[in-house]
C-alpha cells in the first residue's frame, strides 16, 4: 500500500492541458479556482501513479484497474490524497471545520458511535475521526454512500462482515484528518508528501 498527499498551492490552471479530455472537461465544470486545482491535481496524480492502466468501474461507480491494482482519491482544503494498493482500498481526508457534531452525527453514526462521540472532550476531533473512517470503509467496500452509513460501526479499527475483515488507520495533522481502509493490514507508518513538480 502506498499513500500520497499533494498540495494544490503550486498547481497552475494551465496544467489541465496535460490531462485527458474527460479530466479537462470535468475541471471546466468547476467555477472556483481551488476546485479546479483539486481536480487537476487528482488528474496529475492519477496519470503519474497509474500510467496507461485501464480504469474500470464497479456497479456503484468505484474505479479499479484492469491490471489488478486498486486506488482511491479524496480531497479537502488544500490537499489531494491518493491511495494505491494491490487490494481493495478506500480513503478520506477532511479539513476541520465547525459542524454541530451531535446533530450531524445522529444522521450517520450508530447509537454506539454516538455514545462514544458524546463522551469525548474533543468532540469535533472525534467526529472527524469517525466520519473519515466510515467514509473510507464504505469506499473500500465498494458501495460508498449507496449503503446506509449507519450499517457499519467504526469504533474499532477493524470491521467484520460476511467473513471479511476491513482494517482502518487514521492520521491527524495540522487541521486535517485522514483515514484509510483496506482488506490488508499493511498500512505505511507515514503518508508521503509529493510535490507538484514530481507530477508534471
Amino acid at each position: 500500500m502506498k499513500l500520497f498527499l499533494a498540495d494544490i498551492g503550486n498547481v497552475s490552471l494551465e496544467y489541465a492541458q496535460l490531462l485527458d479530455n474527460e479530466r479537462r472537461a470535468r475541471t471546466e465544470r468547476y467555477r472556483l479556482a481551488d476546485d479546479k486545482k483539486r481536480c487537476i491535481l487528482a488528474g496529475l496524480m492519477t496519470r503519474h501513479f497509474l500510467g496507461n492502466a485501464e480504469i474500470l468501474k464497479n456497479e456503484y461507480g468505484k474505479p479499479f484497474l484492469s491490471d489488478g491494482r486498486f486506488f482511491n482519491i479524496s480531497h479537502s482544503g488544500k490537499y489531494v490524497l491518493f491511495a494505491l494498493s494491490d487490494c481493495e482500498i478506500g480513503c478520506d481526508i477532511e479539513q476541520f471545520h465547525y459542524v454541530n457534531s451531535a446533530r450531524t452525527g445522529r444522521t450517520v453514526f450508530t447509537d454506539d458511535e454516538m455514545n462514544l462521540l458524546l463522551t469525548r472532550a474533543d468532540r469535533l476531533g472525534a467526529f472527524f475521526n469517525l466520519w473519515t473512517k466510515k467514509e473510507s470503509l464504505l469506499k473500500c467496500m465498494g458501495e460508498g454512500f449507496h449503503r446506509s452509513a449507519k450499517s457499519v460501526d467504526v469504533r474499532s479499527d477493524v470491521f467484520e462482515e460476511k467473513g471479511r475483515s476491513y482494517f482502518m488507520k487514521t492520521w491527524n495533522f495540522s487541521d486535517y484528518t485522514v483515514s484509510v481502509c483496506s482488506v490488508k493490514n499493511d498500512f505505511p507508518e507515514f503518508i508521503k508528501f509529493i510535490g507538484t513538480e514530481e507530477l508534471i
